[in-house]
């Protein structure tokens, strides 16, 4: 974000797609405004309508319906994507890959970036084990 002791308003795109930098530096050429004050009003629109957000459409509490027609049919979903993830919403399967990458770049570009259930379809629930972080002495 622009430095608040910058007067110029410079504002530092670290990290960013070049891409992304590009559509946005055109975006704001476009409205007539710097990259800094476009950006300033793409974050602050954002974060109002997350705000204002009142269906809770985001945690696991979205998802719990979807995980757990994915559970009740895990083996009839097994033999047609074995070992794919799949993307559900409202107890179906609006798409599937091998890759999680590739699924999540389809489903939230058609359907929106919100919570959605992608599980990896295996004839077991797949545990993970993370060893807790510890600090060094």
């Amino acid at each position: 974000m622009a430095n608040s002791q910058d007067p110029t308003g410079t504002l530092y795109l670290r990290g960013i797609p070049r891409q992304l930098t590009r559509e946005a530096k055109a975006e704001a050429a476009r409205r007539g405004m710097s990259l800094t004050a476009f950006t300033k009003e793409a974050l602050a629109t954002a974060l109002r309508q997350r705000a204002a957000r009142t269906d809770h459409s985001d945690g696991i509490e979205a998802i719990r319906p979807d995980l757990e027609w994915f559970e009740a049919n895990r083996h009839r979903l097994l033999r047609r994507y074995p070992n794919e993830f799949v993307a559900i919403l409202n107890r179906k399967v609006v798409d599937h890959d091998r890759e999680f990458a590739g699924l999540a770049q389809r489903v939230f570009a058609k359907y929106g970036v919100r919570s959605i259930a992608m599980p990896q379809v295996t004839a077991q629930e797949r545990v993970v084990h993370l060893r807790s972080p510890r600090i060094a002495p």
